[in-house]
């Protein structure tokens, strides 16, 4: 018995936060607007209502008495087919999608759904872990490795460590999920540049913190880090030197600078991933912050389990005199470690730098020109607000109206934040919203239009009217708009399907005249639930339908043969099989979301745990980094004037100065010098690498003038170098350099 209470108290707990979170009251006046003085309301016969009022509009033009126009086939108004790359990019993440959602049971524990969202949360995570153990954390290279060693013997540290490493990774590739389905949506274009273009910008962020993340720890995956930053500066930039020789400083000095500098850009790199969120959101109305309880509870738990099953470890320390032999890797962040020091290298990160430098460019490389921005017949305009409430990217303004009529309102189109949804037109009651040039009366002529057809081409059968998203129409239902031929639903019944930018288009006061133009039953199929291209559009329909929002549909329909489908876009005909519900429980099968039992639940978090193992998997995944172990000689001079400048007599004399190394009596490395800089106060570092063969070499590094033939020798000894070993040859400060030529001062 109580092996059976547990799991439904805590499904009652997670249940009454949905239920309060989604239901919450949408307000339904604009701030500032008066029901009964600005949108005049106007009482319903109580034979009609039932008893209970229903906020209906005084307008000069409604959906439902729209008058007749001439009945011929119309092309449909507003509708823009998503380009057929997307189309592509789309159909293979569907098939996962659908098996997700087979899994589960319902598309509303689809965790592709809600990548947004728990990308917030996952942000959240990883900086509050993150604060925890910048608490225990200490600077310097040895300091800043037993730190963490440390906190590895410490349970709640060693717990946190873990999470933040997991919760980072996780953060990286839902974001890139989120991204790519944007990208399939093609939701970077228009008023979404902004939205996008932080988007990205915040993807690479993400990933630098996480690298410098881990090159904090200066273990081994610091120390590779470390040669592929230099390796980096130096293909790039001059600075490689005097990053070495700074590092060469710190080794043999203070090495706090160092890590206090890595940890400064590491928070600021995390400070500024919140201000580009910030950015993200700024456009939209109502914006969502966090997942659904449940998907935090889950991921929460996920989390812990992982952070307390499976510690992240620790790597011998950074040394910076051998190359690492063994190491795991991280592939999310430090994808790039096994290629260092390769050719391939160069081309890795180029085609990334075309990825990113062409998906920042997205918005005005593919451009929608055929897109129609939001107008506002001002003439019909009642104030009514309803519009800038629904709309869910801020595109409509209510300002007072200044023209005389007896409205305090009136809306005011902004196309520069229009998306096209056309949600404010099924918001609009009043006829008095459309996108374009296009007459918001061509929706009523197209359906009047289609039944007529319909009811010509099959005499006596039954008529299906079908409304449907632009997705749902590139996809599942592209088979139904290749011509004007109305189809044959699976039960035989002539089907005409209607697609629009979004099923929140529909305006609930069309479907009534439907019903009576012939329709025998309406159905509008529509994405899942929080899958909606535009936002809120799926939502606001399913509350208008089941009466929860205005314009409602209409009392004495709220029974009537209206049915609803939210399914993916490769459902669609599996939602035309659907019955139609029994008389008295239509109303209630509209709704978007519908009661969830506990062992739904199960799945969904056997599926998040499945993932989050896979991650921790691939977190520890061993490599060689360097199986030929190289024996490596490296050259690196803090400052290549120090050993002359004991003397100005010395450095006058020096015309055509040049670094030369010797191996064995051999000249192995020429390094030009120019005369200015032997004589300048600053610092002049010179680094470089050699491969060689494991051996004994009589190393010598000289500085020579090619015009007078004057040698320093700078270093002078014979040098053991073993396999995967690093020789570091080095001026050693104190001793004054000998002088070899006829023309050496005396």
């Amino acid at each position: 018995m109580e092996q059976v209470f547990v799991p439904r108290l805590i499904f009652s707990v997670l249940m009454s936060w949905r239920l309060r979170n989604k239901q919450h009251k949408q307000p339904e006046l604009f701030p500032g607007a008066e029901a009964e003085k600005d949108c005049q309301p106007v009482a319903v016969p109580a034979e009609l209502d039932g008893g209970e009022g229903d906020e209906e509009e005084t307008h000069e033009i409604t959906w439902d008495e729209l008058p007749e126009t001439a009945v011929t086939p119309a092309r449909y108004p507003w509708y823009n087919s998503p380009p057929r790359w997307a189309q592509w990019l789309e159909r293979p993440f569907l098939i996962i999608e659908k098996l997700v959602n087979r899994l589960t049971g319902t598309p509303q524990l689809n965790p592709f759904y809600h990548t947004g969202t728990m990308a917030v949360f996952l942000l959240i995570i990883v900086g509050i872990t993150g604060f925890y153990l910048f608490l225990f954390f200490q600077y310097g290279f040895t300091a800043s490795y037993q730190a963490v060693n440390r906190m590895e013997g410490l349970f709640i540290a060693r717990t946190m460590r873990a999470i933040h490493r997991y919760a980072s990774g996780a953060l990286v590739i839902t974001t890139l999920l989120h991204a790519f389905r944007m990208l399939f949506m093609v939701r970077f274009r228009g008023a979404r540049w902004l939205a996008w273009i932080t988007g990205v910008v915040m993807t690479v962020i993400l990933w630098v913190a996480g690298v410098t993340g881990y090159w904090l720890i200066w273990d081994q995956r610091a120390q590779l880090i470390t040669t592929s930053f230099v390796r980096a500066l130096g293909q790039t930039s001059t600075l490689a030197a005097s990053f070495m020789a700074w590092l060469v400083r710190a080794e043999s000095g203070r090495s706090w600078p160092i890590l206090l500098t890595l940890l400064g850009i590491h928070v600021l790199l995390f400070l500024t991933t919140a201000v580009f969120f910030w950015l993200h959101i700024r456009r939209l109305s109502r914006p969502r912050w966090l997942p659904d309880f449940p998907w935090v509870a889950g991921m929460g738990t996920v989390l812990l389990l992982g952070g307390l099953l499976f510690p992240a470890g620790l790597l011998p320390a950074a040394d910076l005199t051998h190359w690492p032999q063994t190491i795991s890797i991280d592939p999310v962040f430090l994808f790039f470690l096994p290629l260092v020091g390769k050719q391939t290298a160069v081309f890795m990160w180029g085609g990334l730098l075309l990825i990113t430098a062409v998906s920042l460019s997205l918005p005005w490389l593919l451009p929608d020109k055929s897109t129609q921005s939001v107008h506002i017949i001002k003439d019909r305009c009642t104030g009514c607000t309803k519009c800038a409430l629904d709309c869910p990217y801020q595109a409509i303004n209510m300002v007072e109206r200044q023209d005389g009529k007896p409205h305090k309102y009136i809306a005011i189109e902004n196309p520069a934040l229009c998306v096209s949804c056309g949600i404010c037109i099924g918001s609009c009651d009043g006829v008095a919203v459309t996108l374009g040039n296009t007459p918001p009366e061509q929706l009523w002529d197209v359906v009047a239009a289609r039944l007529t057809w319909a009811k010509a081409f099959y005499p006596g059968t039954p008529i299906r009217l079908v409304f449907t998203c632009h997705r749902h129409a590139a996809h599942g239902a592209q088979k139904y708009l290749t011509d004007l031929t109305p189809g044959r639903t699976p039960t035989g019944e002539s089907l005409v399907v209607v697609p629009l930018p979004c099923v929140g288009t529909l305006p609930p006061d069309l479907l009534p005249r439907a019903l009576e133009m012939g329709a025998t039953n309406i159905q509008v199929i529509g994405c899942p639930p929080d899958d909606c291209v535009n936002r809120e559009g799926n939502l606001w329909t399913a509350q208008r339908l089941t009466r929860q929002r205005v314009p409602r549909l209409k009392r004495p329909f709220a029974e009537a043969p209206i049915t609803t489908a939210w399914v993916a876009p490769n459902e669609f005909d599996e939602a035309l099989t659907r019955p139609l519900p029994e008389y008295g429980h239509r109303l209630a099968q509209r709704g978007i979301t519908h009661a969830l039992h506990w062992r739904q639940f199960v799945p969904a978090f056997m599926l998040l745990a499945l993932v989050m193992l896979t991650q921790i998997w691939l977190t520890d995944i061993e490599f060689r980094p360097f199986p030929e172990r190289p024996s490596t000689i490296e050259v690196v001079l803090t400052d290549v004037a120090e050993p002359l400048a004991h003397s100005q007599t010395i450095a006058n004399m020096l015309i055509q100065p040049e670094l030369v190394l010797w191996l064995n009596g051999h000249p192995y490395w020429q390094h030009p010098l120019k005369k200015a800089q032997l004589g300048n106060s600053d610092a002049i570092p010179v680094y470089n690498t050699l491969s060689v063969s494991p051996g004994q070499y009589h190393i010598q590094l000289q500085m020579q003038d090619r015009a007078t033939g004057v040698t320093y020798v700078l270093f002078d000894d014979v040098v053991s170098v073993a396999a995967g070993e690093i020789a570091r040859i080095t001026y050693e400060n104190g001793r004054f350099p000998p002088c070899r030529g006829n023309n050496c001062p005396e």
